[in-house]
């Protein structure tokens, strides 16, 4: 596996890239142009979750994608919007710009947000052609493929923050932060899940988007599984809390039902990506 990290993005807007992409197979004497996932962890707006970074990455890599991980903006150094959305566009910018040199290949590109990484990620997935003055880029450079969101933060008027400091760091004066309502018809194909009683962010939060892409058009997969905490992340022992951090929270985390979501992703954007035939036509 290659494995780097790259500063992306203007002086005032700089956001620190993890590069991660499997080592190419050696019998197939060639070098593949890869379909890239560009992750947004969660974690609040607070710090990036490891639960949701680098562990779901190697799911990704497995399947032979190349992962970029991004630092966006968080309230450590407020606001987040739209400097965070600014630093996703540069990020995706760059990508379009050297696909060649990053072996990916630019017309299959997947944004995926956990929590309030997915938050940010519905907000880039419904702003995108709006923001190529901000980047000082083509709008064509800013275009993503594919949309897959795990529990997601949607609207921040739907049961998280449950605070007005958390609120205000995140948007300051910048209105457009109600990612169900900023939806049209050139959002991308999307994949959303969550469970119904999620005790942090609401469920209502993905009932909303998923009414809104199918109002606008959209093609969207959504899940709401029964039963399951907020951050399952893989929703297996591996992501979850262990015993020495808490006796029983852990095993809340494993939920074999909700851990199939994986799966049902990676069938989803075969479908959609063909992606059989773009193996196959590798070369």
């Amino acid at each position: 596996m290659i494995n780097h990290e790259f500063i992306c993005g203007e002086p005032n807007f700089p956001v620190t890239v993890t590069l991660m992409q499997p080592a190419a197979i050696a019998d197939f004497h060639n070098q593949p142009r890869r379909p890239l996932v560009i992750l947004l962890p969660g974690g609040g707006y607070r710090f990036y979750s490891d639960r949701e970074n680098e562990i779901v990455a190697f799911q990704y890599l497995a399947q032979g994608f190349t992962v970029a991980v991004v630092q966006y903006r968080l309230i450590t150094a407020p606001p987040v919007l739209p400097t965070a959305l600014i630093q996703l566009g540069m990020v995706v910018a760059e990508f379009h710009r050297h696909a060649a040199d990053y072996g990916i290949s630019s017309d299959h590109i997947l944004l995926a947000g956990f929590s309030a990484g997915g938050h940010l990620a519905a907000l880039y997935a419904d702003l995108w052609p709006l923001l190529g003055w901000d980047c000082h880029v083509a709008t064509t450079d800013l275009k993503i493929d594919a949309l897959a969101l795990a529990y997601p933060v949607i609207g921040l008027r739907l049961g998280w923050p449950t605070d007005e400091a958390t609120r205000a760091a995140i948007t300051a004066n910048w209105p457009a932060h109600e990612a169900d309502q900023l939806v049209t018809s050139q959002n991308p194909p999307t994949f959303i899940w969550t469970t119904a009683d999620d005790e942090t962010v609401p469920a209502v939060n993905t009932e909303c988007y998923t009414a809104a892409l199918r109002q606008n058009r959209v093609s969207v997969t959504s899940k709401i599984y029964p039963h399951g905490p907020h951050g399952l992340s893989l929703a297996r022992a591996v992501t979850a809390f262990p015993r020495e951090f808490d006796p029983t929270l852990g095993e809340r985390f494993i939920r074999p039902d909700v851990a199939k979501w994986f799966t049902n992703e990676m069938a989803w954007l075969g479908e959609l990506w063909h992606l059989d035939e773009f193996w196959l036509n590798q070369g």
